[in-house]
């Protein structure tokens, strides 16, 4: 099975690099296959939106790492999502829900983002856990996703960092956050 991104994902990404596009930008995002004059396609293959990732990390945060670039631009992805329809509804739901029960919603989250998305989630204390994904390749843009969206869901004094990675694409994050 081929691993796809859907379109609304990729458009919240786009809207981080400012609507309308800059000139300057709309090269790049075509030789990726990503073609902002044309309806966005419904669905990219992962592959396409990785490097989508590494092309506004470049674009806006060229002097970070790209483990803090894609912190950032997690946690950018993230405000411009709930703009979006779809956004609205998961962080109205997500507030109401708090930050434990968020965590276990995780991989519905995700997989309304794409179509093979799996996480695993392990409770190691009474506000700690850990979270497995079977496929998170930039780890960056995933704390910052995660730290977003659980600060939003009201976790206080939180912490996401990375446990575990492998070249396949797996990653385990650790999560905690004070009552």
């Amino acid at each position: 099975m081929q691993k796809l991104i859907f379109d609304y994902t990729v458009q919240s990404n786009l809207r981080v690099l400012g609507q309308p596009l800059a000139p300057e930008h709309l090269p790049g995002l075509t030789a990726l296959g990503v073609d902002p004059s044309r309806p966005l396609l419904p669905a990219y293959p992962v592959e396409t939106y990785t490097a989508l990732i590494d092309f506004i990390t470049g674009q806006l945060w060229p002097g970070l790492s790209q483990e803090q670039a894609g912190f950032e631009l997690g946690r950018a992805f993230m405000r411009s999502y709930r703009e979006t329809l779809m956004g609205k509804a998961v962080f109205s739901v997500t507030k109401v829900l708090g930050p434990h029960r968020t965590l276990e919603r995780m991989s519905r989250n995700f997989r309304s983002a794409n179509n093979y998305t799996e996480t695993r989630l392990r409770k190691v204390g009474p506000s700690t856990y850990e979270l497995w994904f079977n496929y998170a390749l930039r780890t960056g843009y995933f704390r910052g996703l995660l730290t977003e969206a659980l600060e939003k869901a009201g976790a206080q004094g939180l912490s996401v960092t990375l446990a575990a990675s492998s070249a396949s694409g797996e990653a385990t994050f650790r999560i905690s956050w004070t009552e």
